[in-house]
């Protein structure tokens, strides 16, 4: 689902979770009125975001779109990030949403592979991370390409985009870390 203004990174985030996650029939959303939508949703419940949408705005609408409850953690190792994402997926079977970019963009983290089962070692290791960016295909000159819908991308590859939040970008309660729009059992 690609986002139809540069802004709308979120609310095309809510719109590929909502894709991945409804098993109803309900049909895919993907109306620019909608992302429209959407964005002023999370933009509504967003504080401090620099007129835009932050996670918690995003974690907010997605649990009142039916898609939650959500919530959005700080995790300061990027490993231990990885693996908490991994596990919510496992507990959840819903999507993670990932704050790219030192907190200025959005990817949905649809699914990974990893040495280990979450289920049954604490120890696991992710060995790679299936990831959709609505900006796909044009990217970044200062972060670099958007990688191709549901791209399988090493801990390495993600590395490079997936950066500790920059806390003077929005301010939040939150400490320093890698920031997941995290799916709740």
């Amino acid at each position: 689902m690609p986002q139809y203004t540069f802004d709308w990174c979120v609310a095309a985030s809510i719109q590929m979770a909502h894709n991945l996650i409804d098993d109803t029939g309900g049909g895919t959303w993907a109306d620019r009125a909608q992302q429209n939508e959407l964005w002023e949703m999370a933009r509504a419940r967003s504080s401090d975001s620099f007129n835009g949408a932050n996670p918690f705005g995003w974690a907010q609408v997605l649990t009142l779109s039916g898609m939650g409850p959500y919530g959005v953690v700080s995790i300061p190792d990027y490993q231990e990030a990885l693996r908490t994402a991994a596990r919510a997926i496992t507990e959840t079977g819903r999507p993670v949403g990932l704050v790219m970019w030192s907190g200025r963009h959005a990817w949905v983290m649809s699914g990974f592979e990893s040495v280990g089962d979450p289920r049954q070692f604490a120890d696991f290791s992710v060995t790679g991370v299936h990831v959709l960016d609505p900006l796909y295909p044009y990217g970044s000159g200062q972060w670099g390409p958007s990688p191709a819908p549901n791209a399988l991308l090493s801990p390495e590859q993600l590395a490079t985009q997936f950066v500790v939040r920059e806390p003077r970008r929005w301010s939040s309660a939150l400490p320093a870390g890698y920031l997941l729009v995290l799916p709740q059992a």
